[in-house]
């Protein structure tokens, strides 16, 4: 668990970024702070949990909650998130803590010896927190739940890693390495600290694949495993404007019109109390999808020797002598393809409920050293008709313009930072 976690050595700085508690800021009561660069591959899945679950209750005015409605947020998005991670057909979750008293020794141990650190080396006896670890086992969800309610369980430094072991234990070091595909990378970068993409996914989705694009794809013989089904929470990346990578509908389009914004070093939360942004898929959105797994190389055309099986995926009628007649209509040149809009025109004529033309964005940055104040901002966003907006040196606009290429967004105040 420990390599999985930190790799082979940590460098001590970088463990330390690790090390703080939950709390929040005082002018948005339900706003994680973030010290220390790093744990934003924690910190953002919760607070996306936590907004997920306000939007849920139809909460419109943050800034009136009450400390102990934050802490309830705050303890059920750690509940979701260890439950979204438990194994199938398992539902035991393991609780991984240090103890307010424990910890309160072992500070005291650190600040008598502080004058010997400049003599230290530069890594980290991680095995010093192991020793220091209480694991408990709940039998399901509803149990964990009473207990955190019942006990004041988090509230040292400690706390995020506690969390991240509490994930790891939950889904199985074994699970999460054979779902990562890499055995070499660890969670936690042990050079500069950042989470990993792996990590991310596994807060938000339950499985630990390193890859964002939608389903399975085959690279010479080998099969990578990306995201499998919509998630609760999406995720867009600035990585994607510079083509280093591919987000795919199931993170791009969640149910929950809630996103993690992921920039070169950091990770930060962007939202919008529109339900209209997150709709359930339609039937057409389904076919694009499944059209999709058949073209993986995104040509927007698929053999027309695949016609039956996409229909067949969809549901839908796929007799021979029906597809014989439908081919004459969807590949009218007889060129052997058939054409994603022309295959959308005919099975799926109606496109469904349109997404909003205007609507406003909230945006989260929770390090304190880019938004010291800790506030959430606002901004208008429109959608333009035919144009795209203009993005040039704007992150942010260029990360929003992967989901959404024509949008433009007037901020209230300055354009919030995505480092």
């Amino acid at each position: 668990v420990k390599t999985l976690v930190f790799g082979e050595g940590i460098n001590q700085t970088v463990f330390e970024r690790w090390l703080q508690p939950f709390k929040f800021y005082k002018d948005e009561p339900i706003a994680l702070v973030q010290e220390s660069g790093g744990p934003c591959a924690v910190l953002a899945p919760i607070q996306a949990s936590i907004i997920r679950k306000c939007l849920q209750d139809k909460i419109q005015n943050f800034r009136e909650l009450s400390k102990d409605t934050a802490n309830s947020l705050l303890l059920g998005a750690i509940c979701e998130i260890l439950s979204r991670c438990r194994q199938p057909g398992n539902n035991s979750i393991t609780l991984a803590t240090v103890s307010q008293e424990v910890a309160s020794v072992w500070q005291d141990s650190l600040q008598c010896n502080s004058s010997k650190r400049m003599r230290c080396d530069d890594t980290v006896d991680v095995e010093t927190l192991h020793t220091c670890l209480n694991l408990e086992t709940f039998p399901s969800p509803t149990k964990l739940a009473q207990f955190l309610d019942e006990n004041e369980v988090f509230g040292t430094k400690y706390d995020i890693v506690c969390l991240l072991y509490s994930v790891i234990l939950t889904k199985g070091a074994s699970a999460i390495n054979e779902e990562r595909q890499d055995m070499e990378e660890s969670l936690i970068n042990p050079e500069f600290g950042h989470g990993s993409q792996s990590l991310v996914n596994l807060l938000i989705t339950g499985q630990a694949n390193q890859n964002v694009f939608d389903g399975v794809r085959d690279l010479c013989g080998m099969n990578l495993t990306g995201i499998c089904q919509q998630s609760d929470i999406g995720f867009l990346s600035y990585l994607e404007c510079l083509r280093y990578l591919e987000v795919g509908e199931n993170l791009k389009s969640p149910k929950y019109p809630i996103w993690l914004l992921g920039s070169e070093t950091h990770i930060t939360l962007l939202w919008s109390q529109d339900a209209r942004l997150a709709n359930q898929r339609s039937p057409r959105d389904l076919a694009i999808m499944a059209f999709n797994e058949i073209d993986k190389d995104q040509a927007g055309f698929i053999p027309s020797t695949s016609l039956q099986n996409l229909l067949s995926k969809l549901e839908l009628f796929s007799e021979d002598e029906y597809i014989k007649i439908m081919l004459e209509k969807v590949d009218p040149d007889k060129l052997g393809i058939v054409l994603l809009p022309l295959f959308l025109d005919e099975f799926f004529p109606c496109s469904g409920q349109l997404a909003p033309d205007t609507f406003t964005l909230h945006h989260y940055n929770g390090l304190r050293k880019s938004n010291s104040s800790g506030k959430f901002a606002k901004g208008n966003a429109v959608i333009l008709e035919g144009v795209h907006g203009k993005a040039d040196g704007n992150q942010m606009l260029q990360t929003l313009q992967t989901k959404w290429p024509s949008i433009a967004i007037d901020w209230e105040d300055a354009t919030p930072s995505l480092n």
